[in-house]
């Protein structure tokens, strides 16, 4: 071997070691998100702090860029992500079939490259979402009991059947505000917009009653152009963490796009459960001076809490249903005839993937937590009962 073989020979290893060392430098990132969560698990008043302190400051200044345009920039970011692990995948399999001696040190900077692109992705899910999972309840800023320790089978049915018919009244009465025969199926120009900061409105009017809510920056919603594709997953809305963006399948009947706004602006606040993010949509929503966002809350919280009340009495979700108003009848008709024609083999495994993701983040119940949303009601109706006027009181 000549020293200009020699020498080159040396270069490469060096340019080996320097490749590997700045990909070995990312994995602490990965080690330091595990050992938050592990605190964040075990200690809910460091993972709170971290929720009302760095979390709103770092989540605003994330968001601050993709906010200023109208389009989702998370639905760009993930179909170039998922190309270039494509491009990934694929440039690494080539080397690894023509490199012949090499394949073994191939392999294993194609799997150090993956690993460290797994730790950077950690990181940040951890430092702009995941804690959030581990925070204190959001119940216990509005000082409802929702564990109702107190109450029977029998009482909790007559408190169901009274929460589905006062929400089916007012279901009626938000419907006739809009006009019996108007169709809320399609929006209609520029509706998408104006309900963007609606949405956004009702939140911050909402975080005057519970400051915990409060953010330097609410990011408004996003039409996503690939809205069919989200409707065979199942899936209305989904929050981005990593740009801070509240994705909304535009896809859905109308009427149903404010409540699933203000659901992933709740989660834009630091609120990731989801039974707390029905909840928090449904209190923004019923407060709006707007008749269909109102609408659309009411709606939210009738569907949780006539899907509870069918479980235990059948019967009474039956009359109750039947008794709605002909025009929110047929504007539940539009949508479970919208929904069906998306049933099937893709829906059930984004449905499975949804449930393992939330079981790994702290909600046992999975898919099943959306409708813990119905305790919460239940409760807000007993304080109501109990103390009208305390009920509305601002909490902080």
């Amino acid at each position: 071997m000549d020293r200009r073989e020699g020498g080159r020979r040396r270069a490469a290893d060096g340019g080996e070691k320097k490749f590997l060392l700045k990909r070995m430098l990312l994995i602490p990132l990965g080690v330091v998100a595990l050992a938050a969560t592990l605190l964040a698990q075990g200690h809910p008043d460091w993972a709170e702090a971290y929720g009302r302190t760095v979390y709103p400051a770092l989540s605003s200044a994330v968001g601050f860029l993709p906010s200023l345009v109208g389009f989702s920039v998370a639905e760009w970011a993930a179909g170039l992500f998922l190309l270039f692990c494509l491009g990934y995948v694929a440039y690494y399999v080539r080397k690894i079939v023509v490199g012949k001696g090499e394949r073994g040190l191939i392999a294993y900077r194609a799997v150090m490259g993956a690993v460290a692109i797994a730790c950077v992705a950690f990181f940040s899910f951890t430092a702009l979402c995941g804690l959030n999972y581990h925070r204190h309840t959001f119940s216990s800023y509005t000082g409802y009991d929702a564990e109702m320790a107190d109450i029977d089978a029998v009482e909790r049915q007559e408190e169901l059947e009274r929460l589905a018919a006062s929400l089916a009244e007012g279901l009626g009465r938000e419907r006739a505000e809009l006009g019996v025969d108007a169709d809320l199926f399609a929006a209609q120009p520029g509706e998408f917009e104006r309900y963007a900061r609606e949405s956004v409105a009702a939140m911050r009017a909402l975080a005057e009653r519970y400051p915990v809510l409060e953010r330097p920056l609410y990011s408004p919603p996003k039409p996503v152009l690939a809205s069919k594709l989200m409707s065979y997953a199942n899936i209305g809305g989904m929050f981005f963490p990593f740009t801070m963006e509240s994705n909304i399948n535009v896809d859905n009947p109308f009427f149903s796009v404010p409540g699933t706004m203000a659901h992933e602006l709740a989660h834009q606040c630091g609120f990731m459960r989801e039974d707390e993010a029905n909840f928090i949509a449904y209190l923004a929503c019923k407060e709006s001076g707007d008749a269909l966002m109102r609408y659309s809350g009411l709606l939210l919280a009738y569907d949780n809490a006539m899907g509870a009340l069918r479980k235990v009495d059948p019967e009474a979700a039956s009359r109750i249903a039947a008794g709605l108003a002909p025009a929110v009848q047929r504007d539940l008709a539009q949508r479970a005839q919208h929904w069906a024609q998306y049933e099937g083999p893709v829906q059930d495994a984004s449905n499975a993937a949804n449930d393992a993701y939330l079981k790994a983040n702290n909600q046992s119940d999975g898919m099943q937590s959306y409708g813990r949303m119905v305790d919460l009601l239940l409760a807000e109706q007993r304080a109501e009962a109990n103390d009208p006027v305390d009920a509305q009181g601002e909490l902080s």
